[in-house]
């Protein structure tokens, strides 16, 4: 969409398009051939790959687009397998299978999840108002008005319900559905989060 709206803004000012490879061009093969059929043809742009020579004027070409459009997807689908093949294989290791976004109560270093305790002390706090019946939209003003931080900034209920019963406080790895023992340590223990999840 962003791409024709370029095309229409230069007004027949474009005369080719030029990719390094096929799978800039596009995630996925049915946006690929869209753009080729219905946003290049409908503005007159030819398209050229740096590295797959193909002439996408004749019926030939736009045949060997097809093809290669193809097999663009197919190695991104097969990249994406690898990388969840990864996840997995970490998950049954008991490590964190890394990402942008790290667990409250943990900093990732070195590939593995080491305890922040600043962020820890807050979680065995709310697991502590929590357990004396206190509601955790009460827990979550109670840390916000003492001024606690943690990395996705302030508490609210929802967060506070998350984290406490989360299995990675426990010193547990969940991935897909399934949990296993973690290489990391435990900020609450699991006495303490049966608990939690009883009364949640």
């Amino acid at each position: 969409e962003e791409l024709e709206k370029i095309l229409e803004a230069q007004n027949k000012k474009v005369d080719m398009v030029l990719v390094y490879k096929l799978d800039r061009l596009s995630r996925s093969q049915k946006d690929t051939l869209y753009l080729i059929e219905d946003v290049f043809d409908k503005h007159n742009v030819a398209f050229s790959s740096m590295t797959e020579n193909f002439d996408t004027s004749t019926p030939f070409g736009k045949a060997v687009l097809g093809v290669l459009a193809v097999f663009a997807q197919l190695e991104r689908e097969k990249i994406k397998e690898r990388t969840m093949d990864g996840k997995d294989a970490r998950a049954k290791e008991g490590l964190w299978h890394g990402s942008s976004y790290v667990p409250t109560g943990y900093d990732y270093v070195d590939g593995k999840l080491k305890i922040n305790e600043y962020e820890a002390m807050q979680i065995r706090e709310a697991a502590d108002l929590f357990l004396n019946m206190t509601p955790v939209r009460s827990i979550a003003r109670i840390l916000n008005e003492k001024g606690y931080k943690r990395k996705g900034g302030e508490w609210d209920a929802k967060l506070v319900n998350r984290v406490i019963a989360s299995p990675v406080v426990g010193g547990k790895i969940q991935h897909r559905d399934k949990i296993y023992e973690g290489q990391h340590d435990a900020i609450l223990d699991e006495k303490t989060q049966k608990k939690i999840r009883k009364n949640a």
